[in-house]
């Protein structure tokens, strides 16, 4: 596996700091996974899932919150890729190892594409709608330990 340059960047921003400062975890974990070194795959993809489910429970809880509209929509798509994660987890254990390699490749370019399209519209209804949320800052997710 090639190490990846992938990782955040301001292009990746949307303005809303406890979804920014989740989604610069999901990227430093998600750039983990192309480490060159198989012995750790699955210890670093449990990383990443272990964060992405609080991580998409976090932004699930908002959509419920502020009542936004496509809530059905973004949903879906977390429950997709968190599947896909644990399929490629299972698979690899299972010796396909050639997997790993390819969800270190595509998952950045879902992330982007998922940020620039459903988590931006989430941010600008978050934004213009801040008295429908719960203390927000309380809420962010934080999946390491203090």
């Amino acid at each position: 596996m090639e190490q990846n340059s992938w990782g955040w960047s301001e292009r990746l921003s949307l303005s809303y700091e406890p979804m920014d400062d989740t989604h610069k975890e999901f990227v430093e974990l998600c750039a983990a996974l192309s480490e060159d070194n198989p012995a750790t795959f699955l210890a670093r993809l449990d990383a990443l899932i272990v964060h992405s489910i609080a991580h998409f429970e976090q932004e699930n809880q908002w959509m419920a919150e502020t009542a936004f509209p496509p809530a059905g929509c973004h949903r879906q798509e977390h429950e997709a890729v968190l599947e896909v994660m644990q399929e490629v987890r299972r698979r690899v254990e299972l010796g396909e190892a050639d997997l790993a390699t390819r969800l270190a490749e595509e998952l950045p370019l879902w992330f982007e594409h998922h940020v620039d399209t459903m988590d931006n519209m989430l941010a600008r209804f978050m934004a213009s709608n801040p008295e429908k949320l719960a203390d927000a800052t309380v809420n962010a997710v934080q999946t390491q330990p203090a």
